[in-house]
């Protein structure tokens, strides 16, 4: 006798859940739905649009086609506001690569500079005539002593053959210290190291070295990094 109630009110059930549905779906598809729905035509569009100007942040190109599609979609051209939108997308690039331009023309010219201003500076219209700088573009003698802010050991660097070039004349010898800028610790290490390096062959005494004759020529920069020296490391 339960079981047969059970199932009856299971049927129950079932009929009332079935009847909800056609009602629902019959409420869905009435009149009064339909006139609500037609007075926000735009809100699949909206959703459209956004989605569109999602995709469109990305992609620049997609952004023209989609702005082309929709007005062929109006059925006729697009609005001046539209029109202006396309043409600044399409001169974007032609901008970055003229503004890229004019950075490379005016680090070009910074480079050739030989007086470096500050903001503050006076100065004359001789001032940037070619004699004067000429004036700045010779080499002038350090201030500092390389090897003391550096802290590393001539001895130690003797393989260095960049390091001993920058220190050696043409004739074998170290150059003076008006032009090296060392302390006189530091000259008598720097002349010891390059007698060594020519003594044990590893540095020309009459010219350059090949890899920096071969570097100049291949116009490629040389590198001369000194390593610091180690108080477990064997000297000769």
């Amino acid at each position: 006798m339960a079981c047969r109630q059970w199932l009856s009110t299971a049927a129950r059930q079932c009929q009332s859940g079935m009847a909800q549905q056609k009602h629902l779906r019959t409420f869905s598809t009435s009149a009064p739905v339909a006139d609500i729905r037609s007075l926000f035509p735009n809100s699949q569009a909206v959703k459209r649009s956004n989605n569109n100007n999602r995709a469109n942040a990305s992609n620049p190109s997609a952004a023209l086609q989609s702005m082309l599609a929709e007005g062929m979609e109006r059925g006729g051209p697009l609005s001046a506001a539209e029109q202006q939108q396309v043409l600044a997308q399409q001169l974007q690039p032609k901008e970055y690569v003229r503004e890229l331009r004019f950075a490379a023309v005016t680090d070009n010219y910074m480079r050739q500079m030989p007086r470096r201003w500050k903001t503050g500076d006076v100065y004359a219209p001789r001032d940037l005539s070619p004699t004067e700088m000429d004036k700045w573009r010779q080499a002038r003698p350090p201030e500092t002593d390389v090897v003391d802010m550096f802290g590393f050991n001539p001895l130690d660097n003797y393989k260095n053959f960049a390091l001993i070039s920058e220190f050696m004349t043409t004739m074998g010898r170290i150059k003076h210290s008006s032009d090296t800028g060392l302390r006189p610790v530091n000259q008598r290490k720097m002349a010891k190291a390059i007698r060594r390096a020519i003594g044990m062959g590893l540095h020309p005494s009459v010219h350059f070295h090949p890899e920096i004759l071969r570097m100049s020529r291949l116009s490629l920069p040389v590198a001369s990094i000194p390593t610091k020296s180690h108080p477990s490391q064997n000297r000769l």
